[in-house]
């Protein structure tokens, strides 16, 4: 594992924060490449055996993964100044930011590109949970799934992850996020992650990336922590509206399984794989576009044809413009006439 030099990051600019600290986008010249920096803040004397402890663990588990859609650690960081030591993670920087704020950016996204998210999220998860120990994410939500150039996912954020069969104590029950929390840990003070837990987070993940909202918006969450073990679910009826859209029924069946309120009877992400490779078929090869726009700087007359006559998805051509040129093309000067008027605004 890579040690960074002190002095090796500069212009560094924050860009989040969450979990134990900041997270800095900047240049590691060791690297010769763009980076996130995650740093743990509010280390002291008290507290800095915990910290560690944490930090080790994250990175323990980052180093032990390596798949395309899981975020690659690429070193460690360590600054001493005033007897203060900073410690922190070295990541890949992704430029298109989190599902989050690809919902929050644009308003319309593309469902070939949804279904292709959702497609990369299970073969990371997969990937996972196949590793010997398994690793149960144990936060899987929207910010925690970083888009690269080419809108590909990458998990990230193992703060709260635990290696099955590992010697550490488990991170409080409650350490995840409420909303993607599975009943059976909402109502178990004592309760141990399984991969159960991190399929029913997919289940709400799929409803999220449905509807473009967050589950259970404005509730407290004393209310969740009650009504979800009971059987309850974000609702079904903000879907009706994609009814029209193709593949969105199949995918629905998935969602449901996948939340179901008993652990045994969800999928495994191996089983859900199988379950999405026709709906990304059916929903057409975004990936493929956005590598040919990304390679060219420019929409191809073939791109453009795909884009404004897709017959598979709603509204497609549209939303897929303003994603593709707003979020890809860092030259509004080369592009093609017909799609320079989005920029306009």
């Amino acid at each position: 594992m890579l040690l960074l030099p002190p002095g090796d990051l500069e212009l560094l600019t924050l860009v989040g924060s969450g979990g134990f600290g900041n997270v800095y986008r900047g240049w590691s010249k060791a690297l010769n490449m763009e980076v996130a920096l995650k740093v743990i803040q509010g280390v002291n004397s008290s507290n800095l055996k915990r910290v560690m402890k944490n930090l080790n663990k994250e990175r323990d588990v980052m180093q032990k993964a390596s798949n395309p859609h899981v975020l690659r650690l690429l070193g460690v960081y360590e600054k001493v100044e005033d007897k203060l030591v900073e410690h922190g993670l070295v990541m890949e920087y992704m430029p298109n930011g989190s599902l989050r704020s690809l919902f929050d950016d644009i308003l319309d996204v593309p469902w070939a590109l949804r279904f292709q998210i959702l497609h990369q999220i299970v073969l990371g998860m997969n990937y996972l949970h196949s590793l010997d120990p398994p690793i149960i994410h144990r936060d899987l939500k929207p910010c925690n799934v970083l888009l690269n150039k080419y809108l590909d996912v990458q998990i990230t954020d193992f703060g709260l992850s635990k290696i099955v069969g590992a010697t550490t104590s488990a991170v409080p029950s409650f350490a995840g996020t409420l909303s993607y929390m599975a009943p059976e840990a909402l109502n178990d003070i004592n309760y141990q992650p399984t991969k159960a837990y991190d399929v029913y987070s997919f289940g709400i993940l799929v409803w999220t990336v449905f509807s473009g909202e967050e589950p259970y918006p404005g509730t407290p969450a004393a209310v969740i922590q009650r009504y979800v073990p009971e059987g309850q679910r974000p609702k079904e009826t903000v879907l009706d509206q994609y009814s029209d859209v193709r593949m969105v029924s199949e995918a629905k069946e998935l969602m449901i399984r996948c939340w179901d309120h008993n652990a045994d009877n969800r999928p495994s992400f191996h089983g859900a794989i199988d379950k999405l490779l026709p709906i990304m078929k059916e929903s057409g090869d975004y990936k493929k576009i956005v590598k040919n726009l990304n390679n060219e700087g420019l929409i191809t007359e073939e791109d453009q044809e795909k884009l404004n006559s897709s017959q598979n998805l709603k509204d497609f051509g549209n939303a897929a413009q303003k994603v593709f040129l707003k979020k890809l093309i860092n030259n509004p000067s080369q592009i093609v006439p017909t799609f320079k008027s989005i920029f306009k605004s």
